[in-house]
């Protein structure tokens, strides 16, 4: 019988995305049976999976404790992609502090109550003037502000409820994104291909939905080793990453690294989707022979 690899998708969003039907094709030219279905959709839709690959489960962090719940229950029945370690590991952004203490360059990044107080506190340490404040637990762009300093109680008031209780991240604000943020793929380990993302004026977030433009890249060796530099640094090597940052100097500083449910672009390089498939089949033959 064929294996059935099941990638997990939203329910606001079930559909497999563009890009990932270039992956799910190429399981299929394996022999793989491939199906879509949303994390927070029926349980059943994932009974006879081999496996579930997490995929576009976008908007997890609005309901953060029931996706934690969710990815658990998965790993416990089946095989998960990337695995639960890194799952809990990516989950909240602080994992940003255990990549600064394994020598990645980072961001200067404060993590503090979702609170005026604890916020110009870290403002009046640092003496910036402006920073971005993020939620501790979230993605898309979701509720991140460039603050200025007398701005934090009107921004602290527009924080959702979920924000509040998971705390934010106050970091340095890059000027280099004005010329875009690196996003660099990984399968294995291995640098697959990048893509650059542009914001538009006026604008310092790399997200589609505030108007970002998006190009292929060709990073410098050094810069692709850079990346996976910060993936040595993780729990356990991931089946699937992405590392975005920017570039000073010739030097990558890494604003974050995806391992739950990134993007990975494979439409701008078709060749990017071969890779995660065989990547993917090396993770069912090791466990097949454990």
């Amino acid at each position: 019988m064929k294996p059935t690899i099941i990638l997990a998708t939203a329910a606001d969003q079930p559909d497999i995305t563009a890009s990932d039907k270039l992956y799910a094709e190429a399981l299929q030219r394996r022999g793989i049976n491939v199906a879509g279905a949303p994390w927070d959709g029926p349980r059943a839709a994932f009974a006879a999976a081999t496996a579930v690959v997490i995929r576009s489960t976008w908007g997890y962090y609005r309901t953060a404790e029931a996706f934690r719940d969710w990815t658990e229950a998965m790993a416990a029945a089946t095989l998960l992609f990337n695995p639960i370690a890194l799952v809990r590991w990516n989950l909240r952004k602080d994992y940003v502090g255990k990549l600064a203490a394994a020598g990645v360059r980072v961001p200067q990044s404060h993590f503090v109550a979702a609170q005026a107080d604890a916020i110009e506190k870290v403002f009046r340490q640092t003496g910036w003037a402006r920073a971005v404040v993020k939620p501790a637990t979230g993605a898309s762009g979701y509720s991140v502000e460039l603050v200025a300093r007398g701005e934090v109680a009107a921004s602290v008031a527009r924080l959702p409820a979920e924000t509040r209780s998971a705390g934010v991240v106050v970091q340095e604000f890059l000027p280099e994104i004005a010329d875009g943020e690196l996003s660099l793929v990984y399968f294995d380990g291995i640098f697959s291909h990048a893509v650059r993302k542009r914001p538009p004026n006026g604008e310092f977030r790399v997200n589609s939905r505030f108007g970002a433009t998006r190009s292929a890249e060709t990073p410098s060796h050094d810069v692709a080793e850079q990346g996976a530099k910060a993936l040595r640094a993780l729990p356990e090597l991931p089946l699937y990453a992405r590392v975005d940052g920017v570039i000073r100097d010739g030097e990558l500083i890494v604003i974050e690294v995806e391992v739950l449910e990134p993007a990975l672009f494979m439409e701008f390089d078709p060749a990017a989707a071969e890779r995660f498939a065989d990547g993917t089949m090396r993770r069912l033959d090791d466990c097949r022979l454990r």
